[in-house]
C-alpha cells in the first residue's frame, strides 16, 4: 500500500502510513513562473493494489483542491489499481444548496469532481452528510473522541449542539457516555449574515457545557451560543469542534465569550498555537476506516 500526501496533510500522512504499515510516496511539487502547479509521484504505483491520496483542503482551498486532483490523476495514469481518497476537511461543503437565486452549489461540484476514478472517498465530519448519498464516500464522526478529551475539563456536563444541524454530532458524542444532550435554535439572516439564538427548554444552570460543532470559522455563532448558555447559568463552557479554521479574530471572540477550552481534531494543514486550544490526533480513526474499506 502506498500513500501520496498532499501539502496540507504531510505530517498526518506520515502517522497514517506508520499505523497502516504503508509506504509514503515522495511527491515532487513546484509552481511555474506563471503560477501553474506541477506534481510528480517519485514512486510509481504500478502493480500496487491500493494507493491512498491524502490531503486536507485548508488552508489555501483552491490550490489544495487542484493539488488533490493532480495527485489523483498521477496515481490513475501510473497504474494504481484502487484509489482511496482521504480528505479530512473538504472545502466548499457549506454551500450545499441554493440559498439565493443564481448561486452555484459548490459542494456538488467539488464532490462530483473528486469522485471520478476513486474507489472510496473518506471525509471527516462533513457539514451536510446527506450530500454523500449515492456517492462512493464515507463520513467519519469524531465528536465522540473530541468530547472524551473535553470531559477532562468539566464536571456534571451536558452536551449542546449550537443548532439542529449539529444535533447528530452531539448525540453521537453523548451516547457513548450516557450524557444529556440538546440543541439551540439558531437563525441566520441570509443577506446580512447576522445570527440570533433562541432558547430551548434545557437546563444548564450550575452545569458545565460542552458545545459540539463541525467547523469554527469566524467564531461568531459559537461565541453567541456560549454567551447565551452562560446567561442561563452554565458554570463553564468548553468546545469540541472538528475543524478549527479560526479566521477573522475567532480566538478573541471565543475568549471574550467566556469559553475556557477548545478541543479540535487534527484535520487541517495548520496548527494554531494558543493555550486555549487542544488538538486530537485522528489518524487512528482514519486507519480503522481505511482497513474496513480494504476488507470489503
Amino acid at each position: 500500500m502506498l500513500i501520496a500526501p498532499g501539502s496540507n496533510f504531510t505530517r498526518q500522512s506520515l502517522e497514517l502510513a506508520r499505523l497502516l504499515g504503508a509506504e509514503l510516496i515522495d511527491v515532487e511539487r513546484k509552481i511555474f513562473p506563471d503560477g501553474e502547479m506541477y506534481v510528480r509521484l517519485k514512486r510509481l504505483p504500478g502493480g500496487v493494489d491500493t494507493v491512498i491520496v491524502a490531503n486536507s483542503m485548508y488552508p489555501n482551498q483552491d490550490s489544495s483542491l487542484l493539488e488533490t486532483l493532480l495527485l489523483l490523476n498521477a496515481a490513475q495514469r501510473n497504474g494504481a489499481k484502487n484509489i482511496i481518497l482521504v480528505t479530512p476537511y473538504l472545502a466548499y461543503m457549506r454551500q450545499d444548496k441554493i440559498f439565493l437565486q443564481g448561486e452555484a452549489v459548490s459542494a456538488e461540484v467539488v464532490l462530483n469532481t473528486l469522485s471520478h476514478g476513486v474507489k472510496k472517498g473518506i471525509v471527516v465530519d462533513i457539514h451536510n452528510p446527506s450530500l454523500l448519498e449515492a456517492k462512493p464516500w464515507i463520513n467519519i464522526l469524531v465528536s465522540d473522541i473530541l468530547v472524551e478529551e473535553a470531559l477532562k475539563h468539566v464536571s456534571k456536563p451536558v452536551v449542546i449542539a449550537p443548532d439542529k444541524g449539529a444535533l447528530e454530532r452531539a448525540k453521537h458524542a453523548a451516547a457513548k457516555r450516557g450524557l444529556d444532550f440538546d440543541y439551540l435554535i439558531k437563525e441566520r439572516d441570509r443577506v446580512t449574515g447576522e445570527v440570533s439564538i433562541k432558547p430551548r427548554n434545557i437546563s444548564v444552570e450550575n452545569r458545565d457545557v460542552v458545545i459540539v460543532d463541525d467547523i469554527i470559522s469566524t467564531g461568531g455563532t459559537l461565541a453567541e451560543a456560549a454567551r447565551f448558555l452562560i446567561s442561563q447559568g452554565a458554570r463553564r463552557v468548553v468546545v469540541a469542534a472538528t475543524h478549527g479554521l479560526l479566521v477573522g479574530g475567532a480566538l478573541r471572540k471565543i475568549r471574550d465569550a467566556g469559553i475556557s477550552r477548545v478541543v479540535l481534531a487534527d484535520t487541517l494543514g495548520l496548527i494554531h498555537e494558543d493555550p486555549i486550544l487542544e488538538y486530537v490526533n485522528i489518524a487512528p480513526r482514519l486507519r480503522e476506516v481505511v482497513e474496513e474499506v480494504l476488507s470489503r
